[in-house]
């Protein structure tokens, strides 16, 4: 089974996400940015659900973070934020992430984009 990283700092979300995510996937959750760092060395996912707005280390640092880290490099990032902006997910691109979900989102949304991620 796949492993799947979610760092989000609101608990219902994250708790959210892991209902919807639970079944196809072993999820790993992580409050902050530092702990989502830390997990991710630790566990090595093959995914993470990477939140923007996060307290101390932004989403964005964290893609940056996995992206200039070696053994995490090839770790596929979806960014989750509620921020609508173009240039919002201009950045989280642009930065390395593989692909970006507006909240609030569809459980099958998520469900898809993920799956989508890992293939490629």
């Amino acid at each position: 089974m796949k492993r799947l990283l979610i760092i989000e700092d609101e608990e219902h979300i994250a708790e959210a996400e892991k209902l919807i995510l639970k079944d196809k996937y072993r999820v790993f959750v992580a409050r902050t940015g530092s702990e989502g760092l830390e997990m991710a060395k630790k566990i090595r996912p093959d995914v993470i659900v990477l939140d923007i707005m996060l307290p101390h280390i932004s989403g964005y640092e964290i893609c940056q973070r996995l992206r200039d880290e070696k053994n995490l490099s090839n770790v596929k990032i979806v960014m989750v934020t509620a921020k609508s902006e173009q240039a919002d997910e201009d950045i989280g691109m642009d930065l390395g992430a593989d692909d970006y979900i507006m909240k609030p989102f569809e459980p099958e949304e998520l469900l898809h984009v993920v799956s989508q991620v890992l293939k490629k």
